[in-house]
């Protein structure tokens, strides 16, 4: 049995027993990264308050699910097309598409839970390099909050921007955040297209790196090309999928502060991991603990900016 796997049939049972109270999920937060040598996979961090035996749901699994039906989770899949249609996506890429899982929902824009039709019906949801591109973060958390079940739990695995194409992009604000929110985006604004087009840029050739492998850099994208996508986003109403948030671990927990603060999410940090290569894991439940200390989160993500 792999370490998550022990952690989770201990700990895992004893959260949702305890409706994750607060005395265990400050333990839960300290704990750390390895054990006797054995360190967290990936896998296992984005899986750390989940149980295998739950009824989940994964956002945008692609080809790379994490809980994978074939493993025996209980699933459902919800991606923006059909298993077939990922299948010829990547037909030619070098990703192996036998992993594709059966698509149970097609979203298309509509909100989460009315694709799905229920309410409370999930004891976890899996979003894995997911949020950074909704168009609206906060209907993003609330209808999330809307599908999962009192003690369930919304498992994030986000990019950092530091480590990613999004390097020269500052942290997405609360305020940038709330705009989205009050005019109820469903697609990305023509600027957040030209912004995204003409900063993307690659580390000696790779679009992310891990911590410490900074190579020289280079743009994505030519600035006539992202001028181009600029001027289509204005004439078009179709969905152009770009990164609209940028955060590092403590820029995403002072804005996910700010939003339990405003009451506009009800969903509060339970777990985190930070950053390993270019991502970083953080799981929400409606029965944690908010962070009280906003200058401490604000002061720790002007740290995480400063040039290493």
């Amino acid at each position: 049995m792999s370490l998550g796997q022990r952690l989770k049939s201990g700990l895992g049972r004893q959260l949702r027993k305890r409706a994750l109270t607060r005395y265990v999920l400050a333990q839960l937060t300290r704990l750390p990264k390895s054990s006797k040598g054995v360190v967290l996979s990936r896998i296992d961090k984005a899986l750390y308050l989940i149980e295998q035996s739950g009824r989940g749901l994964e956002i945008g699994p692609s080809h790379n699910p994490i809980a994978p039906k074939s493993l025996g989770f209980d699933v459902d899949i919800l991606d923006h097309a059909s298993a077939e249609e990922l299948r010829q996506k990547y037909r030619h890429h070098a990703v192996d598409i036998e992993r594709i899982e059966d698509v149970d929902f097609v979203w298309q824009g509509q909100p989460l839970d009315e694709l799905i039709g229920q309410h409370q019906c999930y004891d976890y949801i899996i979003a894995s390099h997911v949020i950074e591109h909704t168009p609206d973060l906060v209907s993003f958390l609330q209808q999330c909050a809307r599908l999962l079940k009192p003690d369930g739990v919304l498992s994030l695995v986000i990019p950092d921007k530091r480590y990613c194409f999004d390097y020269l992009r500052w942290p997405s604000s609360t305020g940038d955040v709330l705009d989205a929110y009050l005019q109820q985006r469903q697609r990305h604004s023509p600027g957040v297209v030209f912004e995204h087009m003409a900063n993307a840029v690659k580390s000696d050739g790779q679009i992310a790196w891990a911590q410490g492998i900074m190579g020289d850099l280079e743009y994505v994208h030519g600035f006539e090309e992202a001028v181009a996508a600029w001027n289509q986003a204005q004439q078009t109403t179709e969905y152009q999928d770009v990164h609209q948030w940028r955060f590092t671990p403590a820029s995403f927990r002072l804005v996910l502060h700010d939003l339990n603060r405003m009451g506009l999410t009800e969903l509060r940090e339970a777990c985190r991991f930070d950053t390993q290569g270019c991502e970083f894991f953080i799981s929400l439940s409606k029965g944690a603990t908010p962070e009280s200390n906003r200058m401490h989160l604000a002061t720790d993500m002007m740290q995480e900016m400063r040039p290493a």
